[in-house]
């Protein structure tokens, strides 16, 4: 499994000119003033609001050119989705995103959803993320995103999205009750006290980022685990001084 994704990797074009950082994008300023139909179906408003309208150009994802004034020349290595050498074919989405999210590429390529994506029915990033990676996966999403394939009548385990739903919710819960002790913590006068308290903190926050990682190696044990030690941490950080 991992020389089927690093061969993807050496196999994607690297971008050819990205320009400085904070430069408008050629491929934006050309494909934001096309007609609709004609503008690579994206929205250049969902890719702004996203996490990576701060600097991942498309190029970043797609292959070309952007230091190029021809359209030819500029879209070189360019390819539809639905074409293998594209950097978006759904096989090498995982390598094109692993590029920068390489501890996530780490998990998902020793997850069994591989061996499925290489088939040619397996989820990858756009799955659960979208296109733009607008999105970290909900509990809402899950039926979604899962239930091609989990459901009674598929090829893999229905109440899996039952346990997947309870430990993304648990996910959000203990954040949470992080988030609310971190504020409590800083209030307290006693600095032993404080330092000691958000040492705990740090390490639950950890455990939490952890467990969101994980998440993509589909190891809904060693997720469980990891919520179970935040738990812990969390208990001795919450209680009275």
């Amino acid at each position: 499994m991992l020389a089927y994704v690093v061969a993807l990797m050496m196999l994607a074009p690297a971008p050819q000119g990205a320009g400085p950082p904070g430069a408008v994008n050629a491929c934006v300023r050309c494909h934001q003033g096309l007609a609709a139909p004609q503008a690579a179906a994206h929205s250049f408003t969902a890719w702004r609001a996203s996490a990576h309208g701060a600097g991942v150009t498309c190029d970043r994802c797609h292959g070309g050119d952007t230091t190029a004034t021809e359209a030819q020349a500029a879209h070189r290595d360019v390819y539809p989705a639905n074409d293998y050498r594209s950097m978006v074919h759904r096989t090498r989405v995982p390598a094109t995103c692993g590029a920068c999210h390489q501890q996530e590429l780490g998990f998902f390529i020793g997850s069994r959803h591989v061996e499925r994506l290489r088939a040619g029915t397996g989820p990858s990033c756009v799955t659960c993320h979208g296109s733009m990676a607008v999105r970290r996966v909900r509990v809402a999403d899950l039926d979604t995103a899962c239930g091609a394939c989990h459901r009674p009548d598929g090829t893999a385990p229905a109440a899996t999205i039952d346990t997947a739903r309870a430990l993304l919710a648990r996910i959000g819960q203990l954040d949470s009750t992080r988030q609310a002790a971190e504020t409590a913590a800083a209030r307290l006068t006693n600095a032993r006290a404080r330092d000691r308290a958000q040492g705990r903190l740090r390490q639950v926050h950890e455990l939490l980022e952890r467990s969101r990682q994980g998440w993509h190696a589909f190891d809904l044990g060693m997720v469980r685990g990891l919520l179970m030690q935040a738990d812990s941490v969390l208990a001795l950080s919450v209680r009275r001084e």
